[in-house]
């Protein structure tokens, strides 16, 4: 009985802990910020372009040749990345590698499915073919997250311009 009493002390304690938590980091406002920046974004840029099932915003603007990009299939993409910024004209800052006035760098080589690049790029290259070229609107739970990295911030839109360069599909074993 004694136990009993100690659990529900303990479980009462937490309850009122946790209900008198505040969003002490303002995620909830970092999240309805984002949020409100890609609405305005989308209306402004796309309004006519609704989001995949997990809220990725995929506009082709080049269809590719060849089989369509599966997982474990590695590909080469050349890429241009901005973050949604709030302006006063919704402009793109924060320009990431990829494509510098016009040159192209090496390409990036990733394993689609392998978890080595953001989710919505990998959710996106399998709707892509080779000389697909893509625009890509991938918010941030598809991207960095609440937290950010390589110097995006938490809760933060990404734009991608994407060119699938080359693809080298799965071999699949005979049986």
């Amino acid at each position: 009985m004694k136990l009993f009493r100690i659990s529900g002390l303990l479980l009462l304690t937490a309850l009122i802990v946790f209900s008198s938590c505040k969003d002490d980091n303002g995620y909830e406002k970092m999240r309805k910020n984002e949020l409100e920046i890609l609405d305005a974004f989308i209306s402004e840029h796309y309004p006519d372009v609704e989001p995949k099932r997990s809220g990725l915003y995929y506009i082709e603007t080049q269809e590719g040749t060849g089989d369509s990009i599966k997982l474990g299939d590695q590909i080469q993409i050349f890429y241009s990345t901005w973050a949604l910024v709030a302006s006063d004209d919704s402009t793109l800052i924060d320009e990431s590698s990829g494509y510098s006035l016009g040159h192209r760098f090496e390409p990036y080589e990733f394993i689609v499915g392998e978890g080595n690049s953001i989710s919505g790029l990998e959710e996106a290259a399998t709707y892509m073919k080779k000389g697909t070229k893509a625009s890509l609107v991938i918010p941030s739970e598809l991207a960095y997250g609440q937290t950010g990295t390589y110097g995006v911030a938490g809760f933060t839109t990404l734009l991608m311009e994407v060119e699938v360069y080359k693809v080298f599909p799965v071999e699949i074993p005979e049986e």
